[in-house]
């Protein structure tokens, strides 16, 4: 497994510098602009996120996984490795985004390090946990073509699923906003904070089954 975490890094070297140095200069921009010190560190953070979940594509390129499968790796270490890879990424990514914008938010006189600060924080890292271990099974089930249209699609859907949600509660009488903020008021930041940690570790937990499953099946 360490062989195929050296390649998912040199991939990294290789392919994601030129995205990295584009998400930086777009994340000062938006904090020159005046948005939010926080909207850099989720902007960071889901943009690596991505880069994470499409490594699979360039080992489908030219029949790659055959060859990966040769060497001494089973296909349970290659979900593992996709896995540990794309958390290391996403945390990675986060510190970055946290560095920066609390020096930004420093600069400009913002309170920060608070409780409050830090849930929205974790939040983004959340999101980002939670898209990676959606895509990966995606990644893995559907090749090439398909592969390529899986992104927008799950997008898409999402967003489809919470604009019928919001219609529904509306229809139904129910202010899902004044709800939200009265159940996170209940439980506290620091409640937050637990729930934005539990919520991506079963998700990514069902999402490694998933995944497992679909390679153990998978013909090459």
């Amino acid at each position: 497994m360490k062989g195929l975490l050296i390649k998912d890094f040199q991939l990294v070297k290789n392919q994601g510098k030129s995205l990295l140095v584009v998400a930086l200069v777009i994340a000062v921009f938006l904090e020159i602009s005046g948005m939010d010190s926080g909207f850099s560190i989720g902007y960071i953070t889901l943009i690596v996120s991505i880069f994470a979940s499409t490594t699979i594509s360039y080992d489908e390129y030219e029949n790659c996984f055959s060859f990966l499968l040769t060497l001494p790796a089973s296909r349970k270490d290659y979900v593992n490795e996709k896995y540990i890879f794309s958390a290391l990424m996403v945390l990675g990514a986060w510190i970055i985004g946290m560095a920066f914008g609390i020096i930004f938010g420093v600069v400009r006189g913002e309170e920060m390090l608070t409780l409050e600060w830090f849930a929205m924080c974790i939040s983004y890292m959340s999101v980002a946990a939670v898209f990676v271990s959606v895509m990966l099974p995606l990644r893995l089930k559907f090749e090439g073509e398909k592969g390529r249209v899986v992104l927008p699609l799950v997008i898409a859907a999402a967003g489809i699923l919470i604009y019928g949600g919001v219609k529904l509660a509306d229809l139904a009488g129910i202010d899902l906003m004044k709800a939200a903020v009265d159940v996170l008021n209940r439980i506290g930041a620091a409640g937050i904070i637990g729930m934005l940690i539990a919520v991506p570790a079963v998700v990514a937990v069902i999402s490694w089954l998933c995944s497992w499953r679909i390679l153990r099946k998978k013909e090459f």
